[in-house]
């Protein structure tokens, strides 16, 4: 069992069982150190860069040190090998990958101090940049359910399987941007791969995903084909190859797209034998799983007219026709496959005429075989072909007729006379009574007759006057209903509402104002979120007339530590005035007790005979230095006027 799924189902608790299968089964045997040991270096290849290999790695090195060395050799052995887990172990992004760098620190202190701090130092550089991605990598993966049994996709696509889809996606184009930041693109590639192989655990039913898996193994393989690597060259695209049989033989079983994908791929290697048995293998599934092989055997056709030549193609066209599931597009594509490649008309004349027997009521088919006849210049048979499928004999639906008619229409538009296109316009009003009812019908005839690819006679809002478009939506359903059930008629109706709602007259709103109420906030509520409540007029006149904030350049005062200085301010309860004196004489009293403020000029020849007045208000001192200067400054000028004068 475990050689069946081991190696595809790369799961980590799958790889946890099969590592203790091991342990007690081969526990016994006299090998059982070097059968371990193999079997966790086996393990760690295939899985040890798994987010959750943590407990692996530690079991592995618990393991190493539980050996018993005998001699120096054996223990110098023992060493290296442990270590040799370590360097590997540290170096890859997982869970807990901080507990293993803990336990190599202290393994190498314990072994050798110096030796070991020097080791550290060398690798603790590349250790952050695995801690950095760890910490990203975790938060990518924790989206990630990879216990989801995988299952079919449903249609509608179920609200999980959309979400596990896009957090898969992320997880790949994260591995796939390098995060590790390295230059080993081998390194590299098994990161993505690894991922690609988890994620189709789970969603293994998307084609894309195998394809985009496929795709990156053969993009690897071309990086290494430019750089000389002939060998890992081939290893990548065995690899591919292996990826794209495992896809066939499992979810992929009918999927021709894959089944497509791997023959292409290998027909570039020039596996044509194994290109071909591709083909044969897609073609011989069963009626079960594959209910239309049309276009198999198409690209199975065209991959013999590439390799083999067109006579291999015509031998698939004869094995598709003996098969009761295919569609009329097979006869289709052998008809412009002989003529383009063997440029002989005859032939893709009779494959057209021998198809028309069996879908001579199919209007997709009529319609291609009209498409080539009409290119090829072939007037009068054209026309025959349009008198033969529009006769009474056949049994095409008389609604289902109607691009048919169009189609002759159109032919007669470009290569014959107006008495012709006149005749062709009677004979589908005399078919479609509904074109008979309509309003302006002569006008909407002449529409179409002068109309065309895109271009038509009448601007669009003439159109809508005269009802064009409505008269195009009313018998385009009429057609639809009876031709196409997967079509859903309610999409239809609702266009032709959509329709009739647009011919409806409407104001102009060009210039109208938008409506913009008042908004009236609740007190206390400010009216903008995220906003701040607006000054008071004295405050906003205050901010206004300072200077900006830019112009100070400090110092900055720390207002935690000044409002607290204030706080433990000790204010006594009594005043002591306080003189102030030069040189022994008094020059100021400030006193509490002072009502009054005034100035005293002693000498009016000296600059320093000012005497402070004292003045009181309401127990507090009230000393204003700007009116003691212009106080002194009157008198100074009232003295010198009155010097000059006589």
């Amino acid at each position: 069992l475990f050689q069946r799924c081991l190696i595809k189902v790369l799961n980590i608790d799958l790889w946890k069982c099969y590592l203790n299968y091991v342990r007690d089964t081969k526990g016994i045997l006299p090998s059982f150190r070097e059968k371990m040991a193999q079997a966790y270096d086996f393990a760690l290849e295939k899985i040890g860069m798994d987010v959750y290999a943590y407990t692996i790695w530690n079991d592995y090195v618990t393991f190493l040190k539980s050996v018993e060395a005998v001699g120096s050799y054996a223990e110098n052995q023992k060493i290296a090998a442990v270590r040799k887990v370590y360097h590997k172990g540290i170096m890859i992004p997982m869970i807990s990958v901080e507990l293993l760098w803990k336990d190599y620190c202290s393994y190498e202190m314990s072994i050798n101090p110096a030796l070991g701090k020097n080791m550290i130092e060398s690798r603790s550089r590349d250790f952050l940049n695995v801690k950095r991605v760890t910490k990203e990598l975790e938060t990518l993966t924790r989206a990630i359910d990879r216990n989801n049994p995988c299952m079919p996709p449903t249609s509608p696509q179920s609200t999980d399987e959309i979400k596990q889809l896009a957090a898969w996606r992320k997880f790949i184009s994260w591995e796939r941007s390098n995060p590790l930041k390295t230059e080993d693109i081998l390194l590299v590639t098994r990161r993505v791969i690894l991922t690609y192989e988890q994620c189709l655990l789970c969603l293994g039913y998307h084609a894309d995903l195998w394809y985009e898996a496929c795709a990156y193994l053969e993009q690897t393989s071309r990086t290494y084909s430019e750089r000389g690597d002939a060998h890992l060259t081939k290893r990548f695209l065995d690899e591919a190859s292996t990826l794209y049989e495992r896809a066939i033989q499992t979810y992929m079983r009918s999927n021709m797209l894959i089944h497509f994908a791997y023959a292409d791929f290998e027909e570039y290697r020039l596996n044509i034998d194994k290109a071909r048995a591709i083909y044969n293998r897609l073609l011989d599934i069963n009626e079960a799983n594959l209910k239309d092989p049309t276009l198999a055997y198409i690209q199975a056709m065209r991959f013999e007219r590439r390799t083999d030549g067109i006579k291999s193609a015509r031998a698939i066209f004869k094995r598709a026709r003996e098969d009761l599931r295919i569609n009329h597009q097979i006869y289709v594509a052998a008809a412009l496959m002989e003529y383009y490649c063997t440029k002989d008309n005859n032939i893709a004349f009779n494959i057209f005429n021998l198809g028309l027997k069996k879908y001579g009521q199919n209007v997709d088919y009529i319609l291609a075989y009209i498409d080539y006849m009409t290119h090829l210049n072939e007037d009068h048979n054209a026309r025959v072909l349009f008198e033969r499928v529009l006769s009474s004999d056949n049994l095409i639906l008389k609604q289902s007729q109607l691009p048919i008619w169009n189609e002759f229409l159109k032919f007669e538009s470009q290569v014959g006379d107006l008495q012709s296109i006149k005749k062709v316009e009677k004979r589908r009003l005399n078919i479609y009574l509904d074109l008979n009812e309509l309003d302006n019908r002569e006008t909407l005839l002449l529409i179409d007759r002068y109309k065309f690819l895109n271009l038509l006679p009448c601007s669009n809002d003439e159109l809508k006057l005269l009802g064009y478009k409505d008269t195009l939506s009313r018998t385009s359903s009429s057609l639809l209903s009876s031709t196409s059930p997967i079509i859903n008629g309610t999409a239809i109706l609702e266009q032709v509402a959509r329709d009739r709602r647009a011919l409806l007259p409407r104001p102009d709103i060009k210039h109208l104002m938008p409506f913009r109420p008042t908004r009236n906030p609740l007190p206390g509520s400010h009216p903008t979120p995220g906003g701040v409540f607006p000054l008071p007029d004295t405050a906003l006149y205050l901010v206004k007339v300072l200077p900006p904030p830019r112009n100070f350049e400090g110092p900055f005062v720390i207002i935690d530590e000044l409002m607290d200085r204030v706080a433990r301010i000790v204010i006594p309860d009594t005043f002591e005035p306080v003189r102030v004196s030069v040189q022994g004489e008094v020059i100021r009293d400030l006193d509490t007790n002072s009502s009054q403020s005034g100035r005293k000029i002693e000498h009016a020849d000296s600059d320093e005979d000012d005497q402070p007045l004292q003045s009181t208000m309401n127990g507090r001192v009230a000393m204003n230095l700007y009116q003691q200067r212009q106080q002194k400054r009157v008198k100074l000028t009232t003295i010198a006027t009155n010097v000059d004068q006589p």
